[in-house]
């Protein structure tokens, strides 16, 4: 995913200019490189500082598969954003990769905004290839990041909260209205979901949840081809067994980038077994599309890595 930089509308300056007692100088729409992306975020420059601005670009509730489940599963919402001063300063507290500091929030015209430090380096376009150290920042970052633990599933705010001995059965409930929701037609998956709801039975019940970034994908870092400088697109983050972390991290690493990673996160934590709980987990992701509309069997038997 590229990330393209285009000089932002007119309409987009004259909002920004509310959350801004200085004058705007330069206003820089930052684009994902696709259209279907559910936030609004713009690169400011005043005579005092640079600066991010997001906002979602959604005003109706959640309807596309990854949406909606994500709120359905653990209570996030894209359009309260908000919600990314708490991410964003518990994740500063506990991260050892640079969190971009909330600096500021506004409303207008009903729309929520906050304003966000600008971190330095590139977009990650790939952990594939990747200098060994990069890698180990991302293992021991995210190890960081999992020793902080609660005793529920669901938003990082507190204001949904599953218990983490019914999470098996939200979990069940979750992927079958997905199914019936968005794939009553595709066949492959449908038929799938017999058989997944009888393995997710079998996964045990979590110990602890955590904070799990349910969209895991490289463009969400920055790097300077050292180390991580920043883990800037926080709004999918969710409190959840860690192990589906590690789910989402089989799809963006390859055998020999495992390792590094591996080496990493094992200076903090150990690695989760996936064993019981891969296959409902994978089917899950399926239906949340992470990484688009992949062959449910091409999906379900990716490389195992961990």
């Amino acid at each position: 995913m590229d990330l393209i930089i285009n000089t932002a509308k007119k309409d987009d300056l004259v909002e920004l200019q509310l959350l801004f007692e200085e004058s705007i100088k330069e206003v820089q729409e930052l684009h994902p490189g696709y259209d279907d992306h559910a936030s609004d975020v713009w690169l400011v420059k005043t005579d005092k500082q640079e600066v991010v601005v997001r906002s979602s670009r959604m005003s109706e509730e959640p309807s596309n598969d990854f949406w909606w489940g994500c709120k359905s599963l653990f209570g996030i919402d894209p359009r309260n954003v908000f919600d990314l001063e708490q991410v964003n300063n518990k994740l500063y507290d506990v991260s050892s990769i640079p969190i971009p500091k909330v600096l500021k929030m506004g409303t207008i015209s009903a729309r929520e905004f906050v304003v966000v430090e600008k971190l330095s380096g590139a977009v990650v376009q790939s952990f594939k290839n990747q200098p060994p150290s990069v890698l180990q920042d991302l293992g021991e970052g995210l190890a960081k990041i999992h020793q902080y633990q609660v005793n529920y599933v669901g938003s990082p705010s507190g204001h949904f909260k599953v218990p983490l001995e019914r999470f098996k059965q939200h979990l069940k409930e979750t992927m079958r209205d997905l199914v019936y929701k968005f794939y009553k037609d595709h066949t492959a998956i449908r038929e799938k979901l017999p058989e997944i709801t009888e393995w997710a039975e079998k996964i045990p019940n979590p110990q602890f949840a955590t904070f799990v970034l349910a969209d895991m994908d490289p463009t969400q870092f920055l790097s300077n081809n050292k180390e991580l400088t920043g883990l800037v697109d926080t709004e999918a983050y969710v409190m959840a067994p860690r192990e589906l972390e590690f789910i989402g991290l089989e799809y963006v690493l390859d055998k020999k980038s495992v390792k590094d990673f591996i080496t990493g996160y094992e200076r903090i934590m150990e690695i989760p077994d996936l064993k019981s709980c891969r296959l409902p987990y994978r089917y899950l992701y399926r239906l949340l599309s992470v990484q688009g509309s992949v062959d449910i069997n091409v999906w379900l038997n990716h490389d195992k890595l961990f």
